[in-house]
């Protein structure tokens, strides 16, 4: 059973109103992403609600093997934050958001992308990140069409603001505000 909230699908499922991203890199300096298998749409590194994994970290190891087959070694946290973003669930119990625990990890093993969550797995510079960032924004100003954004999208727009703050992407105040209000699931002007 579905519900549309703001034009967001959301399943029964209730949010737990925290969730983990992980920050991965090669030996060349790219970031490992790929693009959503499910709402909400968009390129972004491995992520996900923490539910029953228990803590954080153990959330964001088991994100990682889940999404993209690799074995985390170490974690390091370099951001905690609560955003006003959406997802595809039901409203947690402090409604719309999560508190997001954002690391970088070292990780091990051979990329094995799960093809029920991911599509496109692929590593990016930080110019090819920045031109998907640039894709977000038009999305967010409405010059991009839904139907435009599901076939090639941009970054997701919760991840604008952590890219961002994690010195990979330069994001114009105008155009994070514009971001944020999109990844809240606020109608787009």
């Amino acid at each position: 059973m579905t519900q549309t909230t703001n034009g967001v699908v959301a399943a029964t499922k209730r949010c737990d109103n925290t969730s983990v991203g992980i920050l991965i890199h090669d030996d060349q300096g790219r970031l490992l992403v790929f693009n959503r298998a499910t709402l909400p749409w968009g390129a972004a590194p491995p992520a996900g609600h923490i539910d029953d994994h228990g803590s954080p970290e153990q959330a964001a190891t088991a994100e990682v093997s889940e999404e993209v087959g690799l074995t985390v070694d170490s974690l390091e946290l370099i951001a905690r934050r609560w955003r006003d973003n959406r997802c595809r669930r039901a409203d947690g119990p402090q409604g719309v958001g999560h508190e997001w625990f954002i690391y970088r990890a070292e990780v091990h093993g051979e990329l094995a992308p799960s093809p029920r969550e991911t599509r496109n797995a692929r590593w990016l510079t930080a110019g090819e990140l920045q031109v998907l960032s640039l894709r977000t924004a038009l999305y967010a100003y409405g010059d991009i069409t839904e139907a435009e954004w599901q076939h090639e999208p941009g970054i997701e727009p919760v991840w604008v603001l952590f890219l961002s703050m994690a010195g990979l992407i330069t994001a114009h105040r105008e155009d994070l505000a514009a971001i944020e209000d999109t990844a809240a699931g606020q109608v787009r002007a």
